[in-house]
């Protein structure tokens, strides 16, 4: 805990597009490339597990907005971490710049959260090997190495994946253990200089194939990118990140199952929160003027054991996955983004978590069937530090929580290719929490070794019920021509807010975010398939809307209070579509638009909580009305081997910030760039790539504190790099 006791003294001192293409591209469950070069993408269907079926279903046919890349489309794209999809999807933001690195705050078809507060609930799931991550901090949701496949689906998909999926869920899968051996290595060093390494070893234990093991290392040593004015370190924002990952396969030569266990240990270690404030307009690019770099510590371990079985019953599938995780978190950050010390954060968070799926998946006749239970508890402990020019203050709070659930999904075919979808999940949740209030009193010093606090000021516990449908219809005229329309609800969990600023701001409980969504999409295949696209529209009314009402105080800082506030309603449309015009190039593209209107105002979000009419004319946070981006991918054999070059542009429209609307995400414009070499007979390939080319700052929050400053965490501009990748 060196960090902490550093964190100790401090205080005591400062208190003075990639081109995505829809239906082409490796599966999703790919297996490793080849040996003797980078795999090319074929033109074939990109095999989801989306809709939990015992045999996965291409994008092409599955009746929702899904974006999928394998591991493939990861390389080529340079897609490091689950934010870069970001300028590769439309209506999506996926945004990883928050309190301290790798926090995320995720918004799919504008509706997101951009809280700091840990026990806030995501609108967007994010599951690592069908297990969901109750806690977000963790190296794994910033890393793509060792990743088979990326899932995005958009739009509520609380019928399978519960709750806290309103706006739509990311499934990732890392690697299974392989037939045959498989060895997989590259280095990599890009601008700061930012150096990466990473091997897998994948391959039979036992001759005869039955068991078979992986062990997967990567490393990560940013040496930092930005410039502090303050102390002229031109390499703000260091970090070291390794991940360690174990797999073992049993299939017994019968099949009669498949048992696969999985092991993950990572940590993190580096400087605070890289934050720009916007009110100095003696600020340019990546510089920034902050007193306290502060450190950003994270450590988790991951075990997921995930069991198959075949039936004769329904040509199906039994599946249940068990998942535990365990994650300490340790940050502080300089949140008034200045050279004073004026609000620095501290957020220390320890998460553990356990969870079981058991479900059936199997076809009888014209009936497709999916039925099963989740259960899922948790512990949330956190301890919040504030070291603000006329005091500093602790406080903090430990939450348990725990939810199942059952539920069912049957596709029945019905003449002139027809599908009636039919679903329900009933699942209910309990939380209980205590809380002491953030207060400078001397006797209070919460421990930040085990993550709690000496008293509590606040107990209490509620429960949530909560019944999911959903009816689809599906029309199949050729094999070429899918259209789907479907109505469903999704919830957004109740609680209550760990961070209590004062007596007289109550934790909770708030009530659970209710949304009604509505969407029809027509999905196309043409000219043999050389063309393909998708289209969806929908419409998504959220009630009982959780926002954290933000009060400014000149002694406390920022006094947050989660409330349920407002009804909202969210028109959209989206196109992905791709073109091969001939064995060589490819080109694609996508657009999004997004509309939202408050239609019913209870508590207002600025200081008081009156309603005023202007406010209806208020915009969602991360709402950018336009997206849209274009990309080219060449593929030609040359006398040294195969080369294959990528450039995609993505645009997004400014958005505002925060609830108030007073500050602005300013618009980006994405152009990157990628061109590998695979070397014959060697199973080498070299690539080269540049990431933002246009070389622009951009940032992930934009909030007010009091003036003048602003709590603005900002990415890296022009990033070039190369890499030696071998693949065996």
């Amino acid at each position: 805990m060196n960090k902490i006791n550093r964190f100790r003294g401090i205080s005591s001192l400062s208190a003075l597009t990639i081109g995505l293409s829809l239906g082409t591209g490796a599966s999703a469950q790919s297996a490793p490339a080849q040996a003797g070069a980078e795999a090319t993408a074929p033109v074939d269907d990109i095999i989801v597990t989306a809709n939990k079926r015992a045999v996965g279903q291409s994008v092409h046919d599955t009746a929702i907005a899904v974006t999928a890349l394998g591991a493939t489309q990861l390389r080529e794209g340079n897609i490091q971490s689950i934010s870069d999809l970001t300028v590769a999807i439309p209506n999506v933001n996926l945004n990883s710049q928050n309190t301290g690195p790798g926090v995320n705050n995720f918004s799919i078809r504008g509706m997101g959260i951009y809280s700091t507060i840990p026990s806030s609930t995501p609108t967007v799931g994010v599951f690592i090997d069908g297990v969901y991550v109750g806690a977000n901090a963790g190296v794994a949701l910033a890393s793509t190495f060792d990743i088979d496949g990326i899932e995005v689906l958009r739009g509520p998909q609380g019928l399978l994946f519960g709750r806290n999926v309103t706006a739509g869920a990311i499934l990732v899968t890392t690697g299974i253990p392989t037939d045959r051996l498989h060895i997989n290595a590259q280095a990599g060093i890009e601008s700061g200089p930012n150096m990466t390494f990473s091997t897998v070893v994948s391959g039979p234990i036992t001759s005869n194939g039955v068991l078979s093991g992986k062990i997967a290392l990567s490393y990560n040593d940013d040496k930092g990118y930005f410039h502090n004015l303050f102390n002229g370190n031109k390499h703000f924002g260091a970090r070291t990140s390794t991940i360690a990952r174990g797999a073992l396969r049993l299939k017994p030569e019968s099949n009669a199952f498949t048992s696969t266990v999985r092991f993950e240990v990572g940590s993190s270690e580096g400087d605070g929160v890289v934050t720009q404030n916007q009110a100095d307009p003696t600020l340019h690019g990546t510089d920034v003027r902050q007193n306290e770099e502060g450190f950003n510590d994270t450590s988790y371990q991951n075990v997921t054991w995930d069991t198959r079985i075949p039936t004769s019953f329904g040509n199906g599938e039994i599946v249940n996955i068990f998942g535990w995780r365990h994650v300490d978190g340790d940050t502080l950050g300089d949140a008034d983004s200045r050279p004073v010390t004026a609000a620095h954060l501290g957020i220390f968070i320890r998460q553990k978590q356990w969870s079981n799926e058991l479900r059936y998946a199997g076809t009888f006749g014209p009936v497709s069937a999916t039925i099963g239970g989740f259960y899922y508890g948790d512990k949330l402990n956190y301890v919040e530090t504030r070291d603000l020019a006329a005091a500093r203050l602790e406080g903090g709070g430990i939450q348990k929580s725990w939810t199942y659930a059952l539920f069912s999904n049957f596709d029945i075919k019905l003449p002139a290719n027809f599908t009636l979808n039919l679903g329900a999940r009933y699942s209910k949740e309990h939380k209980s929490a205590s809380t002491q209030a953030l207060s400078a009193a001397l006797p209070l010093r919460c421990n930040l070794n085990d993550y709690t606090c000496p008293t509590s000021n606040f107990s209490d516990d509620h429960s949530w019920n909560a019944f999911t449908p959903k009816i689809g219809l599906e029309w199949n005229p050729t094999s070429e021509t899918h259209f789907y329309g479907y109505y469903t609800k999704g919830f957004r969990s109740g609680g209550y807010n760990l961070r209590q600023v004062t007596l007289t701001s109550p934790p909770g409980p708030y009530d659970q975010e209710v949304e009604n969504s509505f969407e029809v999409g027509w999905k196309q295949k043409m000219f043999d398939n050389r063309l393909r696209f998708s289209v969806a529209a929908f419409q998504n009314k959220y009630k009982n809307l959780q926002r954290d009402l933000a009060i400014l105080d000149p002694v406390l800082g920022n006094i947050q209070t989660t409330r349920n506030t407002a009804d909202v309603t969210i028109r959209g449309v989206e196109f992905e579509g791709s073109f091969q015009v001939n064995s060589n190039l490819q080109l694609g593209g996508n657009f999004g638009y997004l509309h939202s209107r408050f239609d019913l105002i209870r508590i207002g979000f600025t200081n008081g909580g009156a309603v005023t009419p202007s406010q209806y004319d208020l915009k969602l946070p991360y709402l950018a009305p336009w997206s849209y981006g274009v990309w080219a991918r060449y593929s030609t054999q040359t006398g040294i081997g195969q080369a294959t070059g990528r450039v995609s542009f993505q645009h997004i429209d400014a958005a505002f910030s925060n609830d108030i609307n007073v500050n602005i995400l300013n618009p980006t414009n994405t152009l990157d760039a990628n061109l590998s070499l695979g070397i014959a007979d060697t199973n080498l390939t070299v690539a080269v790539y540049g990431k933002n080319l246009l070389n622009k700052t951009y940032f992930g929050l934009n909030n007010p504190l009091f003036a003048p400053n602003t709590f603005t965490p900002i990415y890296k501009a022009r990033v070039l790099g190369a890499e030696l990748r071998f693949n065996f």
